[in-house]
């Protein structure tokens, strides 16, 4: 009897062994703020949000700074990305004006290696700049399928929405897609990220400053082929009443005469430019002081390629970018296109498999005042966007 028990202890302190072996270990980590310089007397950094996300697994570890601006947490080691917002009010002083403003504080710390019984990193917190009044309402870049399950690009498009309380005129207005692919786990242009967007495309919205007004509340559609695609594609929608159209005056492309064209600047693209279609690109609107010619001769910058040649980019000033949004999948998302200050993160739709298809991702709608929609914009698309919807090109809801 003796045997047996002496048996079912050493079996249980095995198996306890084994257990204790198998499971992932802890660090205990501190995560301190550092506050932006006009922000470090007399503004507590207490209560701002921290996550900090597993990039293997997707576990987020959340909660607020306490009155030194230090958040505590156990976490399994691994490599995390650190995000923290929050708003703050502080005094400011302009000659012998003071003025008090609110604005939003946001800080990213991204493939951070964690492990260890105790570590601990700083964040340093920038104030996200104020928006402009054009965001991105819907991202449309992943194209559809047909019935027969093939795919189809040539309904693409872009919306673009006045999220102000004034008329805004579209004339002028760019659109530009990142040279650099979010899932590339190196972004030869991360010297400038800071400072400027690189981008391989710039088409740009024609008139001569007043021409193309568009009220607080509505929006106007860019659209690669302005037609109703559900003639051709029964799992399509309809653009026949977008605004413009991009066209890049290529054998296969589609010029639809009623709607106006965007004007081309640059493509890098030897044939026709389509959105990839399994959202690895990130999107910018911006609109430079005098004309475009001028800006992007002086902006002109050269790739090195692999196989020894060069070819040509341009770099957009992150200072006049109105509105800019990340694009990437969970599984496939390496390094950002975009600041940290123009986006904290990034959406996507779908992860890469089939059901991106015919979906769009969408701004969510903040708050309704006296009817007129006003949609979130935080600069965290994350936290700002619907992923993987269906389209509903001009629908302000």
């Amino acid at each position: 009897m003796k045997q047996i028990k002496w048996a079912l202890v050493i079996a249980s302190t095995l198996l306890w062994g084994a257990c204790t072996d198998n499971e992932t270990p802890t660090t205990e980590v501190t995560i301190t703020v550092e506050m932006p310089e006009v922000m470090r007397t007399g503004t507590s950094p207490e209560g701002l949000t921290i996550e900090i996300t597993n990039v293997g697994n997707g576990r987020t570890y959340s909660g607020e700074t306490d009155p030194s601006g230090a958040f505590n947490s156990i976490v399994e080691e691994g490599v995390y990305n650190i995000v923290v917002s929050g708003e703050k009010s502080y005094t400011s002083a302009i000659g012998a004006d003071q003025f008090e403003q609110t604005v939003t504080l946001k800080g990213l710390v991204e493939n951070i290696s964690i492990s260890g019984s105790w570590m601990e990193s700083e964040v340093a917190l920038f104030i996200a700049p104020a928006s402009s009044g054009w965001v991105f309402k819907e991202l449309y870049v992943t194209g559809s399928q047909t019935p027969e399950g093939k795919s189809y690009y040539k309904d693409k498009y872009f919306e673009i929405y006045n999220n102000s309380n004034e008329v805004l005129y579209a004339d002028g207005l760019s659109l530009g897609e990142s040279d650099h692919t979010t899932s590339s786990a190196l972004n030869i242009w991360a010297d400038l990220i800071n400072d400027h967007f690189v981008t391989q495309v710039v088409y740009t919205v024609p008139g001569g400053g007043s021409d193309y007004p568009v009220q607080p509340g509505e929006s106007i559609i860019l659209a690669d082929v302005a037609i109703d695609h559900r003639n051709d594609n029964t799992q399509s929608y309809d653009l026949s009443t977008a605004n413009f159209e991009w066209y890049d005056d290529h054998v296969l492309d589609v010029d639809v005469p009623e709607i106006p064209n965007l004007i081309k600047n640059f493509s890098a693209s030897a044939s026709i430019w389509t959105p990839h279609n399994r959202g690895f690109k990130s999107y910018v609107i911006f609109k430079p002081e005098g004309s475009m010619e001028s800006y992007l001769a002086n902006n002109m910058i050269e790739k090195q390629n692999a196989n020894g040649s060069t070819s040509i980019r341009y770099k957009v000033a992150n200072s006049i970018i109105l509105d800019a949004v990340e694009m990437g999948t969970p599984s496939d998302f390496q390094s950002k296109a975009l600041s940290a200050a123009l986006d904290l993160s990034y959406i996507n739709c779908g992860d890469g498999d089939d059901s991106r298809y015919g979906k769009v991702v969408r701004r969510k709608i903040q708050t309704i005042e006296n009817g007129r929609v006003i949609y979130m914009d935080t600069n965290h698309s994350a936290v700002d966007f619907l992923s993987t919807v269906s389209p509903k090109p001009g629908v302000i809801e």
